[in-house]
């Protein structure tokens, strides 16, 4: 056979991207903040409103859209009756106050993409594809985070998930249903790969001045919701030697947490991203606060270590302030190896393409993770300006988010189209 009777492999056109930055732009005005952000919490009304945009576009593109009982958005386009599915997606949902690229330029990038590959395929794939957005990957809401991934997973049931409850009392499953996203049971989806695209959220691939990055591998981490529980009094008249101050044990647990990453050095990362307290009045003394952990780090090791030194130093705070401490939740999530073979087929198709490519960790959690014991998974980056995420500047400059676009085609091409690739 010669080279020329060999068909082309699709590749994004200007149109494509054309189709991409529009549908991006709807995402990025829809729970827009004044300052170029996004607050689009997990069943609110900007998320009903971004889902039904979104359930829309997939329809008139030509996929058959299917929402799961935890709220997922299935968009499926059917090739070939009976094969396994290439799944590409991450999430619509954002941080209060977030940025707008962070998980809406997975799910956007990915539906654009596959619809723009549909349209070339000019010979019988051996795969189906379809585009997901998983419900409540962030965790702002409500806990935990990867929520929507973690059922469809296995790794948390569904009975849980729709428990969950927001700072207000209701349930995700009662959020769901107010939106109209309390959906029904997927059908069978045996899943060749799943692929997702993401922006960075760090300064790695623009210090290193790469346009791609492959993630093959995560940190572990280990989460932790924590109360200390103390006595409600008048913060005038209260003596203080008798106060049972219960923000105090919070500000010296935040302080402790904040000294462990500073005596590890960089091998381990920790914050406590929100504190909850009550009555939270300016006239009385805490009777109660809640803190959400987090430590993160390669080193699974160092994090077992941590679970067992700082519990101590919990009970040391509670015992110097009268305050008494409770464990509430705890996670750990541990160290991750994505798909090799997809990692090395990612940095592939990045050369053939003429980008510079690099294989990476990933700090943060992300949808790739929890498929990735569910299927072989590949996780791809584009750059974050100056790294900044979950914040309202979050950046990536458009040439680089349209890079992304082309390294999804060309592996969804090569996956779909040659049967062993995915095997």
């Amino acid at each position: 056979m010669s080279t020329s009777s060999i068909p082309a492999r699709p590749r994004m056109t200007s149109q494509d991207y054309q189709a991409f930055d529009a549908l991006f732009a709807l995402s990025s005005s829809i729970g827009s903040t004044d300052a170029g952000g996004l607050h689009r919490l997990t069943a609110s009304a900007a998320d009903k409103q971004m889902r039904d945009a979104f359930c829309l576009w997939l329809k008139q593109q030509g996929f058959s859209v299917h929402v799961d009982e935890i709220g997922n958005i299935f968009g499926l386009m059917t090739l070939v009756e009976g094969a396994p599915w290439i799944l590409c997606g991450s999430h619509l949902d954002s941080q209060p106050q977030g940025g707008r690229f962070d998980g809406a330029y997975g799910v956007t990038g990915a539906a654009a993409t596959i619809a723009a590959l549909v349209r070339q395929l000019s010979e019988k794939p051996a795969r189906n594809l379809a585009v997901v957005n998983w419900t409540n990957e962030e965790g702002a809401r409500f806990q935990p985070s990867l929520t929507g991934s973690s059922v469809f997973t296995g790794a948390l049931s569904l009975k849980h998930a729709l428990a969950c409850e927001d700072a207000e009392g209701v349930t995700l499953q009662a959020a769901l249903r107010s939106i109209g996203y309390d959906g029904n049971a997927l059908p069978p989806l045996p899943l060749a790969a799943y692929l997702e695209l993401h922006v960075e959220q760090g300064p790695h691939l623009e210090q290193q001045q790469k346009q791609i990055g492959v993630v093959t591998e995560t940190w572990a981490a280990l989460k932790w919701q924590v109360t200390f529980r103390g006595e409600q009094n008048h913060t005038g008249p209260a003596l203080m030697s008798r106060r049972r101050d219960a923000l105090l044990a919070a500000a010296l647990t935040i302080v402790a947490v904040r000294a462990e990453a500073d005596r590890h050095g960089e091998v381990l990362h920790t914050s406590v991203g929100r504190l909850e307290t009550a009555p939270n009045s300016p006239n009385v003394v805490t009777r109660e606060a809640t803190l959400f952990i987090e430590f993160r780090s390669v080193d699974e090791a160092l994090l077992q270590q941590l679970r067992d030194s700082f519990s101590q130093q919990m009970q040391s705070i509670a015992q110097q302030t009268a305050t008494d401490v409770s464990l509430d939740r705890a996670q750990f999530r541990p160290r991750q190896q994505l798909d090799n073979s997809l990692s090395q087929l990612a940095l592939a198709q990045a050369e053939k393409l003429g980008f510079s490519a690099m294989p990476m960790r990933s700090v943060a959690g992300h949808d790739a993770i929890s498929l990735s014991y569910h299927c072989p998974s590949a996780l791809l980056f584009v750059p974050s300006v100056n790294g900044l995420s979950h914040n309202e500047r979050e950046f990536t400059a458009e040439q680089d988010l349209h890079r992304g676009l082309d390294v999804l085609m060309a592996m969804l091409s090569e996956l779909s189209l040659a049967p062993e690739a995915a095997e």
